[in-house]
């Protein structure tokens, strides 16, 4: 008996909830208890969660519907280093009136860059319900070795958040001949 193809696609939809809510970063500013907040913070965009796919999917009709495609929580390699022919870094920011700049950064378990996208620009949103949805490609990114990664947003040239993955070596079994 084979599994329905509806709990199939079920059960990758809340896998990426799931991961999109693990990695909610903290809001930024002061705390709510204080009726003031910083003015250069105040109209800053804040980080709804990070994502890792193979694919980004965006409908031609409605813009804001944008589909996420083998959604990653790590990277598997049998040998090192190891090369990744496209993999696409997605965030969904809170809505600002103001236009502003993001980047992603992959980097090693140093702290070290090992690739940077480009720096975009993002239009002021309307209505403040809206969210923006800002991603990048990496094509040809090459993981030297296994080891803790992660991929970071910057805005306007300030880390508001990041995703930690893992680079791991797939180990195959040999079997016994009898």
């Amino acid at each position: 008996m084979h599994t329905p193809l509806y709990l199939f696609y079920l059960r990758y939809f809340y896998a990426g909830i799931i991961c999109f809510l693990h990695f909610r970063a903290p809001q930024v500013g002061c705390s709510n208890s204080s009726s003031t907040k910083v003015t250069s913070m105040s109209n800053a965009p804040q980080l709804l969660g990070i994502l890792l796919c193979e694919r980004v999917l965006q409908d031609v009709l409605r813009r804001d519907a944008i589909s996420l495609i083998n959604i990653h929580n790590g990277i598997s390699s049998q040998s090192f280093p190891t090369l990744i022919p496209l993999l696409y870094a997605f965030a969904q920011l809170s809505a600002s009136s103001s236009q502003f700049k993001y980047q992603f950064k992959v980097l090693d378990g140093r702290g070290n860059v090992i690739t940077a996208s480009p720096v975009a620009q993002v239009e002021p949103l309307t209505n403040g319900e809206s969210t923006h949805k800002v991603m990048s490609a990496f094509t040809g990114l090459i993981f030297p070795a296994e080891g803790s990664y992660r991929v970071t947003l910057e805005v306007e040239e300030r880390e508001i958040g990041s995703l930690p993955f893992q680079v791991v070596k797939i180990v195959q079994t040999e079997t016994a001949n009898a």
